[in-house]
Protein backbone atom coordinates (compact mmCIF):
# COMPACT_ATOMS: atom_id res chain seq x y z
CA UNK A 1 0.00 0.00 0.00
CA UNK A 2 1.17 3.23 -0.89
CA UNK A 3 1.81 6.03 1.89
CA UNK A 4 -1.21 8.06 1.90
CA UNK A 5 -1.55 11.81 2.97
CA UNK A 6 -3.87 14.71 3.39
CA UNK A 7 -3.03 18.03 2.60
CA UNK A 8 -4.66 21.61 3.18
CA UNK A 9 -3.40 24.79 3.27
CA UNK A 10 -4.15 24.75 7.20
CA UNK A 11 -2.78 21.08 8.04
CA UNK A 12 -0.71 18.09 6.64
CA UNK A 13 -2.08 14.98 8.32
CA UNK A 14 -0.38 11.59 7.37
CA UNK A 15 -3.18 8.58 7.51
CA UNK A 16 -1.80 5.71 9.27
CA UNK A 17 -0.96 2.67 6.71
CA UNK A 18 -2.80 -0.38 7.88
CA UNK A 19 -0.90 -3.67 6.18
CA UNK A 20 -4.23 -5.70 6.64
CA UNK A 21 -6.41 -4.50 4.12
CA UNK A 22 -3.96 -5.34 1.31
CA UNK A 23 -2.56 -8.70 3.07
CA UNK A 24 -6.31 -10.18 3.54
CA UNK A 25 -5.68 -10.79 -0.28
CA UNK A 26 -1.98 -12.81 0.17
CA UNK A 27 -3.59 -15.05 3.02
CA UNK A 28 -3.96 -18.80 2.59
CA UNK A 29 -7.47 -19.99 1.68
CA UNK A 30 -9.39 -21.98 4.37
CA UNK A 31 -9.82 -25.18 3.73
CA UNK A 32 -13.92 -24.65 5.02
CA UNK A 33 -14.51 -21.50 4.47
CA UNK A 34 -16.69 -19.57 6.62
CA UNK A 35 -20.06 -19.86 5.09
CA UNK A 36 -19.35 -23.26 4.44
CA UNK A 37 -18.57 -23.82 8.27
CA UNK A 38 -22.29 -21.77 8.75
CA UNK A 39 -23.45 -23.88 6.72
CA UNK A 40 -22.59 -27.42 8.63
CA UNK A 41 -24.46 -26.24 11.43
CA UNK A 42 -24.14 -25.87 15.10
CA UNK A 43 -23.33 -29.64 15.95
CA UNK A 44 -20.88 -29.77 13.13
CA UNK A 45 -19.12 -26.77 14.63
CA UNK A 46 -18.24 -28.18 18.14
CA UNK A 47 -17.47 -31.22 16.78
CA UNK A 48 -14.67 -29.13 15.12
CA UNK A 49 -13.91 -27.47 18.53
CA UNK A 50 -13.56 -30.85 20.24
CA UNK A 51 -11.36 -32.21 17.37
CA UNK A 52 -8.82 -29.31 17.53
CA UNK A 53 -8.81 -29.47 21.44
CA UNK A 54 -8.17 -33.67 20.98
CA UNK A 55 -5.57 -32.99 18.34
CA UNK A 56 -3.69 -30.34 20.73
CA UNK A 57 -3.39 -32.85 23.48
CA UNK A 58 -2.85 -36.13 21.70
CA UNK A 59 -2.13 -35.41 18.29
CA UNK A 60 -3.88 -37.03 15.32
CA UNK A 61 -1.69 -40.25 13.18
CA UNK A 62 -3.26 -42.87 16.22
CA UNK A 63 -6.57 -42.59 15.87
CA UNK A 64 -8.68 -43.79 13.27
CA UNK A 65 -12.33 -42.31 11.88
CA UNK A 66 -13.75 -44.39 14.65
CA UNK A 67 -11.25 -43.30 17.63
CA UNK A 68 -11.88 -39.74 16.39
CA UNK A 69 -16.03 -39.77 16.56
CA UNK A 70 -16.06 -41.93 19.66
CA UNK A 71 -13.39 -39.30 21.18
CA UNK A 72 -16.22 -36.19 20.75
CA UNK A 73 -19.19 -38.45 21.29
CA UNK A 74 -20.20 -38.63 17.39
CA UNK A 75 -21.17 -40.83 14.60
CA UNK A 76 -18.75 -41.26 12.26
CA UNK A 77 -21.36 -39.96 9.36
CA UNK A 78 -21.22 -36.30 11.20
CA UNK A 79 -17.53 -36.31 10.80
CA UNK A 80 -18.15 -37.65 7.16
CA UNK A 81 -20.34 -34.63 6.56
CA UNK A 82 -17.17 -32.44 7.32
CA UNK A 83 -14.66 -34.10 5.66
CA UNK A 84 -14.18 -37.13 2.68
CA UNK A 85 -11.66 -38.67 4.68
CA UNK A 86 -9.61 -38.70 8.05
CA UNK A 87 -6.63 -37.39 6.43
CA UNK A 88 -8.65 -33.99 5.20
CA UNK A 89 -10.30 -34.12 8.47
CA UNK A 90 -7.37 -33.24 10.20
CA UNK A 91 -6.69 -30.50 7.55
CA UNK A 92 -9.51 -28.95 8.18
CA UNK A 93 -9.24 -28.92 12.11
CA UNK A 94 -5.45 -28.04 12.09
CA UNK A 95 -6.19 -25.24 9.03
CA UNK A 96 -9.43 -24.16 11.10
CA UNK A 97 -6.96 -23.10 14.41
CA UNK A 98 -3.98 -21.70 12.56
CA UNK A 99 -6.55 -19.32 10.71
CA UNK A 100 -8.18 -19.23 13.92
CA UNK A 101 -4.88 -17.53 15.47
CA UNK A 102 -3.83 -15.82 12.64
CA UNK A 103 -6.96 -13.76 12.48
CA UNK A 104 -6.45 -12.72 16.03
CA UNK A 105 -2.75 -11.77 15.60
CA UNK A 106 -3.87 -9.17 12.57
CA UNK A 107 -6.37 -7.93 14.99
CA UNK A 108 -3.80 -6.83 17.37
CA UNK A 109 -2.16 -4.60 14.99
CA UNK A 110 -2.98 -1.04 15.77
CA UNK A 111 -1.64 1.25 12.40
CA UNK A 112 -1.89 4.37 14.37
CA UNK A 113 1.19 2.28 17.00
CA UNK A 114 4.92 2.44 16.55
CA UNK A 115 5.36 -0.43 13.77
CA UNK A 116 7.91 -1.58 16.84
CA UNK A 117 4.33 -2.27 18.51
CA UNK A 118 2.68 -3.35 16.06
CA UNK A 119 4.97 -5.98 15.51
CA UNK A 120 5.19 -6.95 19.26
CA UNK A 121 1.41 -7.44 19.63
CA UNK A 122 1.00 -9.05 15.83
CA UNK A 123 3.76 -11.46 17.25
CA UNK A 124 3.12 -12.10 20.85
CA UNK A 125 -0.97 -11.61 20.51
CA UNK A 126 -1.85 -14.53 17.95
CA UNK A 127 0.78 -16.23 16.53
CA UNK A 128 1.98 -17.63 19.93
CA UNK A 129 1.23 -20.78 20.50
CA UNK A 130 2.89 -24.20 21.79
CA UNK A 131 2.52 -27.36 20.26
CA UNK A 132 2.32 -30.44 22.71
CA UNK A 133 4.81 -33.38 21.95
CA UNK A 134 2.41 -35.77 20.29
CA UNK A 135 1.09 -33.37 17.94
CA UNK A 136 4.86 -32.09 17.00
CA UNK A 137 5.98 -35.05 16.90
CA UNK A 138 2.66 -36.32 14.06
CA UNK A 139 3.12 -32.80 12.13
CA UNK A 140 6.62 -33.86 11.65
CA UNK A 141 5.63 -37.20 10.43
CA UNK A 142 2.81 -36.01 8.17
CA UNK A 143 3.76 -34.34 4.76
CA UNK A 144 0.34 -32.20 3.94
CA UNK A 145 0.11 -31.35 7.71
CA UNK A 146 3.45 -29.94 7.42
CA UNK A 147 2.83 -28.23 4.55
CA UNK A 148 0.26 -26.69 5.76
CA UNK A 149 1.42 -25.07 8.76
CA UNK A 150 4.31 -24.40 6.29
CA UNK A 151 1.91 -21.69 4.13
CA UNK A 152 0.52 -20.45 7.52
CA UNK A 153 3.91 -19.35 8.45
CA UNK A 154 5.21 -18.18 5.37
CA UNK A 155 2.06 -15.58 5.32
CA UNK A 156 2.91 -14.80 9.31
CA UNK A 157 6.49 -13.94 7.51
CA UNK A 158 4.83 -11.94 4.72
CA UNK A 159 2.91 -9.51 7.54
CA UNK A 160 5.98 -9.32 9.53
CA UNK A 161 7.95 -8.18 6.18
CA UNK A 162 5.14 -5.36 5.58
CA UNK A 163 5.14 -3.84 8.42
CA UNK A 164 9.12 -3.68 8.51
CA UNK A 165 8.46 -2.25 4.94
CA UNK A 166 6.33 0.42 6.83
CA UNK A 167 9.06 1.33 9.55
CA UNK A 168 11.54 1.97 7.23
CA UNK A 169 9.76 3.81 4.50
CA UNK A 170 8.25 6.09 8.19
CA UNK A 171 11.94 6.36 9.34
CA UNK A 172 11.16 4.25 12.54
CA UNK A 173 13.45 1.55 11.64
CA UNK A 174 17.26 1.87 9.75
CA UNK A 175 16.82 0.79 6.15
CA UNK A 176 17.14 -2.82 7.01
CA UNK A 177 16.07 -6.07 4.71
CA UNK A 178 12.71 -6.76 5.36
CA UNK A 179 13.09 -10.16 4.34
CA UNK A 180 16.11 -10.49 6.70
CA UNK A 181 14.01 -9.85 9.41
CA UNK A 182 10.55 -11.22 9.22
CA UNK A 183 12.48 -14.75 9.06
CA UNK A 184 14.20 -13.92 11.91
CA UNK A 185 10.86 -13.14 13.58
CA UNK A 186 8.80 -15.52 12.20
CA UNK A 187 11.95 -18.18 12.32
CA UNK A 188 12.29 -17.97 15.80
CA UNK A 189 8.80 -17.88 16.78
CA UNK A 190 8.21 -21.07 15.36
CA UNK A 191 11.74 -22.49 16.78
CA UNK A 192 10.67 -21.35 20.05
CA UNK A 193 7.49 -23.08 20.26
CA UNK A 194 8.87 -26.28 19.47
CA UNK A 195 7.84 -28.45 22.96
CA UNK A 196 11.36 -29.22 23.57
CA UNK A 197 12.67 -25.36 23.30
CA UNK A 198 10.51 -24.30 25.39
CA UNK A 199 10.65 -26.89 27.99
CA UNK A 200 14.37 -27.00 28.21
CA UNK A 201 13.84 -23.70 28.73
CA UNK A 202 11.21 -23.52 31.95
CA UNK A 203 9.81 -20.33 30.36
CA UNK A 204 6.72 -19.44 29.12
CA UNK A 205 6.09 -19.37 25.19
CA UNK A 206 4.79 -15.39 25.70
CA UNK A 207 7.91 -14.87 27.53
CA UNK A 208 10.37 -16.50 25.54
CA UNK A 209 8.78 -14.79 22.65
CA UNK A 210 9.03 -11.22 24.45
CA UNK A 211 12.73 -11.63 25.38
CA UNK A 212 13.42 -12.43 21.19
CA UNK A 213 11.93 -9.68 20.26
CA UNK A 214 14.00 -7.30 22.95
CA UNK A 215 16.87 -8.63 21.39
CA UNK A 216 15.44 -7.71 17.90
CA UNK A 217 13.49 -5.01 17.67
CA UNK A 218 16.35 -2.14 18.96
CA UNK A 219 18.44 -3.49 15.93
CA UNK A 220 15.63 -2.19 13.94
CA UNK A 221 16.75 1.37 14.79
CA UNK A 222 18.84 3.77 13.69
CA UNK A 223 21.51 4.33 16.53
CA UNK A 224 21.55 7.66 18.07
Amino acid sequence: MTHQSMDTAEFSVVVPIDVRHTLALDAPRPLLSRSAEERLGTRHRQVLDQLESMFMERGFAAFTIGDLAAGVGCSRRTLYEIADSKDELVLVVLDRFLHKKGRSAMAEIDPSAPVAEQLRRYTTGGIKFQFRSLLFEDLSDDAPARRLVDRHYRFAMTVVEQLVRVGVDRGEFRPVNPSVVAAVIAGSSLYLGQPEIASGTGVDISKLLDEMLDLVLPSLVEPA
